[in-house]
């Protein structure tokens, strides 16, 4: 049970660091940069409009749902 729940926590932490990078990367090239082409704004914005939703949703996703246990009934 202790593995399970340190390989859960080493997960998240993976994904939501992750996820945070992309929206620091993501939203910095947005605000640093004057893009001048259409398509490549909107391609950043619509990445850090995913990212921020990608942060928010990843602790729900792995600490919302609760673990099925085999065995119980």
């Amino acid at each position: 049970m202790l593995q399970r729940h340190r390989s859960k926590i080493v997960g998240f932490i993976i994904a939501e660091a992750s996820a945070i990078g992309l929206l620091l990367l993501a939203g910095s090239f947005a605000v640093s940069f004057r893009l001048t082409d259409a398509t490549l704004a909107l391609l950043v914005n619509g990445v850090t409009i995913a990212a921020a939703a990608a942060v928010a949703i990843i602790p729900i996703a792995f600490f919302a749902v609760a673990p099925i246990l085999p065995g119980r009934r």
